[in-house]
């Protein structure tokens, strides 16, 4: 044996050991060093900065802007072919559409067809066409030449349809001016292919050799007909001319009344009680100007018709706000009769100004620009482009590049986790790496400072704030070397990194937002409308604050008793439609009046029953809510109709789940906020991963993506506190387990299948280092050290309108489930949103339910999705619970088929007595085991308990127990609609 005082000197040394190795990283050994506290790592010492900017590996390599460069002399200069016969055309889509024969192109189809080519050289190709249908998407279109995509922007072209106004607008009940429904116009339109971004101003080039040269046309969403064909030379602007005008006509045209056409549905006009537009009402809401949150994208195009008596010169000025970009302008181009008349209308700036004022063209020299118009109608557009900031554009998207590649190296050389006691020679394993955190720096100072040729009197650019700040940033972590691997993450991963300012730089790029409230074209400066004095202004005003005292539109207190009151949980603008269509289409059909109002407060609807003060019908209201409203006694149960079944059936019968109470259903499903996972498709192409179906292969990649600084985004993660049961539900109904079992009385926590569930879930944190707190998965995603994840609706709205960036980058799949004992991999997730119901107290029990059957009907859930999205955008996604319906909602078809699939595995927990104590306890068991390390069963053991103690408490509040005795079974709401 040791001695005694020898152990306990081993046993010490052991002691200190444990304690301090959890300073030390375990892939760096500490060198001994007289003059700093750096260490050395093992690592590919062959690495230097120039792998880090390699550009082969680039895809910005592949743009149009590298394919075009030193080409102009290889440009075509002849006259425009067209080919205007289809029938001599050789092509495999020769069809024929209302007696002209075109080449025609559907969802999904590769058409190719043969042009011929008079010479060697770069032509633009234009095509005359034509988009089939009533499709509220623009056609998407990959197009290849001899083969083979030319350049980048040849994968996403896209085919704009034309809308117009209806001939009157509505005047809604309060008085007020609606926003109409804009309408498809079926007419043929010539466009030349340009990038889908608009980052270019003028058509692309394409270079094609003389004779026979085969296009392929790949159909990615909508359809496409085509009867023309044109190959043309590149545009050149003439310089307009310098005279003075004079004259006395004046003509006005009102931006939002005299709209003629729009290649944007979701461009509309807007009210304001702004006494400087016209037209003005200070009582009621009128359409008085172009909103600046419809016309905002690259591409986006407003036309309008102007009759002229006088043929002449005149002057075109415009009054506008544009508060977008802080201190920097919006450029437009501006066609005149079709063309863009000379230089100065190509790409004109509209600088900013955060109030309404009037605008003069000018050109760069200051003086304004003559316009010739003829005599009769001429016509004249506006749309907005980016090209004047396409080269601070891309080089932005190479600087993300080029730091998300450093960011990753980096992660290589130290592991994911850093030692923050030990600094590292960055240097010495990356030879040169500050010199590039310098030079990226530079670039952006570089970039920042061409910003402000665009302002000249400004000394500060606010609109691009994002780039200083990033390249402050960047010098900070260039100061200090030895800090750099410690300090990696403020590169490229959470909100404030370096490139999360350059991303939300390139989203606030692509936002343009311009208010019109009108335009003229005149000849003498006296006839410039004037704006309204101060005087006038305080007035307007006071007739403003003296009204906001009376009734308010769509109040609860504003309405008519003898018709059937529905409170709404939606906006404004959702009311507005819905009662158009009810007074359309509902009350013309039935007779029966419905007043709509705006619902106060969802949480105040069972006080509002106690003090008989409830609407008949409520739409919108949390899907959890209606049962605390129908234990009560409040709600009709829906069930009881004779035709129930018909309008059920619609619906996932997962969703009716949380509105069952014993054997009956009290509220129907109006949204569905289904799961699904995002993936970064060029990321994973990259990695050699495919799309994982299971989670048993999610967890196989995780070693990959961990060694590379990624990883897996789980919804828990995304659950600040608690985490609710659509994350911690799934993998336990993956896994075979249940939370309840027939009878409510005893929670199923302890069951098998339930505990493998939970095992599987929380092993994904404590064993596979999946991460636990998540801020924003979106801004992660984005930079991609998130590349792939499970998310819902939101976050799908949020990515394919708010990430520019990774547009064509990324797609979405099946949720990755487990593999049962028959093979077949359960994929259940929740889909609960939002909810309908009906208060059992009303005294119109048959109109009431003739409504929710109308509202809940295939197709009054089709209209609503379709005008809702093309009066307000592609924000403006109705997710709707009734899955015909969504079929036939304008989403991308691909994502649409995917939901469609992933709702056959909607489940939701039923909402039951002493229900919101499981949903908590599952929680604090869930960070029990993830946060604090206990033991899963104990965990789960004391859960159970405190489950079934609240639920027999509850079961005795509602008369379902007495003394600790079961008076009354409450089934399992799941076993209603177990198929």
């Amino acid at each position: 044996m040791l001695p005694v005082k020898l152990s306990k000197f081993i046993l010490g040394i052991m002691i200190l050991l444990l304690i301090v190795s959890p300073f030390f990283n375990v892939s760096i050994l500490a060198e001994e060093s007289t003059t700093d506290d750096s260490v050395e790592v093992e690592y590919d010492e062959s690495l230097t900065v120039d792998d880090l900017v390699d550009e082969d590996d680039n895809i910005l390599t592949d743009r149009y802007s590298n394919y075009i460069r030193g080409t102009e002399d290889k440009h075509f200069s002849g006259n425009v072919v067209r080919i205007e016969d289809m029938n001599g055309v050789q092509s495999d889509a020769i069809r024929t559409h209302d007696g002209e024969t075109v080449i025609y192109a559907d969802q999904d189809e590769v058409v190719s067809f043969v042009i011929e080519a008079p010479e060697t050289g770069y032509y633009q190709i234009g095509y005359e066409y034509l988009i089939y249908g009533q499709n509220v998407l623009p056609t998407q279109v990959e197009m290849r030449v001899n083969g083979s995509f030319p350049f980048y922007e040849m994968r996403n072209l896209i085919f704009e349809s034309l809308w117009e106004n209806p001939d009157e607008i509505q005047i809604d009940k309060f008085g007020n001016e609606v926003i109409p429904q804009p309408l498809k116009v079926d007419t043929w339109q010539t466009k030349y292919i340009i990038d889908s971004s608009y980052r270019d101003s003028v058509p692309l080039l394409v270079e094609l050799e003389q004779g026979e040269n085969e296009i392929e046309l790949t159909i990615t969403e909508g359809n496409l007909l085509i009867r023309t064909i044109e190959l043309a030379p590149p545009i050149s602007f003439p310089q307009h001319e310098s005279l003075q005008v004079s004259g006395n006509q004046f003509i006005e045209v009102e931006a939002a009344n005299e709209l003629v056409y729009r290649n944007n549905s979701s461009i509309r006009a807007n009210a304001s009680y702004n006494v400087d537009l016209i037209p003005y009402n200070p009582e009621n809401r009128v359409l008085n100007h172009i909103d600046r949150d419809s016309f905002r994208y690259p591409g986006h195009k407003i036309m309008y018709e102007v009759e002229v008596e006088e043929a002449g010169y005149y002057y075109l000025g415009l009054h506008y706000q544009q508060r977008a970009k802080a201190d920097f302008p919006v450029f437009m181009n501006i066609k005149i009769n079709d063309e863009i008349p000379f230089e100065s209308f190509n790409n004109h700036p509209f600088p900013y100004v955060s109030s309404f004022e009037h605008h003069t063209f000018i050109d760069d020299a200051g003086e304004k620009i003559p316009i010739y118009l003829e005599a009769g109608t001429n016509t004249i557009s506006y749309q907005i482009t980016i090209e004047p900031v396409k080269e601070a554009i891309e080089q932005i998207e190479r600087l993300i590049t080029e730091v998300q590649t450093l960011s990753l190296e980096l992660t290589n050389l130290v592991g994911p986790d850093v030692d923050r006691h030990r600094d590292i020679d960055v240097e010495r394993y990356i030879p040169g790496v500050i010199d590039l955190l310098i030079s990226w720096a530079d670039e952006m100072e570089d970039i920042y400072e061409s910003m402000k040729a665009f302002n000249p009197n400004r000394n500060e650019v606010g609109a691009f704030s994002g780039l200083t700040i990033a390249e402050q940033q960047l010098r900070s972590l260039a100061d200090q070397p030895n800090r750099l691997a410690r300090r990696k993450n403020e590169l490229s991963t959470g909100t404030n990194s370096v490139t999360a300012y350059l991303g939300n730089l390139l989203q606030d790029i692509n936002d343009n937002g311009v208010a019109i409230d009108r335009f003229y074209f005149y000849q003498s400066e006296q006839d410039i409308p004037s704006t309204a004095n101060f005087l006038q202004r305080t007035w307007a005003r006071t007739v403003r604050l003296l009204r906001s005292f009376g009734a308010q539109d769509y109040a609860t207190s504003n309405v008519n008793e003898e018709n059937l009151q529905v409170w709404v949980n939606r906006p404004r603008q959702y009311v507005e439609i819905m009662q158009r269509l009810i007074d359309e289409d509902f009350t013309a059909q039935t007779g029966i009046n419905v007043d709509l109002s705006l619902m106060p407060d969802q949480n105040k609807l069972i006080l509002a029953n106690a003090a008989d003060e409830a609407p008949d019908v409520a739409l919108g209201v949390n899907y959890a809510l209606p049962f605390e409203i129908a234990i009560r006694g409040a709600l009709q149960d829906l069930s009881a109709f004779d035709d129930y079944e018909e309008t059920a059936q619609n619906f996932a019968p997962g969703m009716l789940v949380p509105g069952t109470v014993q054997n009956g259903v009290y509220a129907f499903p109006d949204t569905m906020n289904f799961w699904i996972m995002f993936y970064r498709e060029d990321i994973l192409e990259n990695l050699g991963l495919e799309v994982p179906n299971t989670i048993d292969e999610v967890r196989t990649y995780l070693p990959e993506l961990q060694r590379l600084g990624m990883n897996f985004f789980y919804p828990t993660a995304g659950m600040p506190g608690m985490k609710i049961f659509a994350g911690t539900m799934p993998l336990i109904y993956q896994s075979g387990g249940q939370l309840y079992g027939e009878n409510i009385h005893r929670t199923m926590l302890n069951d098998n299948a339930t505990i493998d569930g939970m095992r599987t879930l929380t092993d994904l944190f404590t064993i596979y280092n999946v991460p636990y707190d998540v801020p924003s998965f979106y801004q992660q995603f984005r930079d991609g050290s998130l590349p792939i994840g499970i998310s819902d609706y939101y976050m799908y709205n949020l990515i394919l309108n708010a990430a520019p960036e990774i547009a064509n980058s990324w797609d979405i799949a099946l949720v990755p489930g487990v593999e049962n004992e028959a093979g077949e991999v359960e994929r259940w997730s929740t889909g609960g949103a939002e909810s309908n119901i009906m208060f059992s107290d009303t005294e119109k029990t048959e109109e009431s339910w003739e409504f929710m059957k109308w509202w809940s009907s295939t197709e009054v859930q089709v209209a609503f999705g379709n005008i809702l999205q093309t009066t307000y955008g592609r924000e403006y996604m109705w997710n709707t619970a009734n899955l015909e319906a969504y079929n036939e909602l304008p989403w991308l078809n691909s994502h649409k088929n995917v939901i469609l699939e992933q709702s056959e595995w909607i489940a939701e927990v039923p909402r039951v007595p002493g229900s919101y104590m499981l949903e908590r306890e599952l929680s604090n068991a869930y960070n029990a085991i993830v946060l604090d390390g206990e033991n899963l069963r104990t965990a789960i053991d004391l859960a159970s308990k405190r489950v079934n103690r609240e639920t027999d408490r509850k079961l005795e509040e509602f008369g379902f127990m007495r003394n600790g005795e079961i008076i009354e079974p409450y089934p399992n709401p799941e076993y209603n609609f177990e198929e």
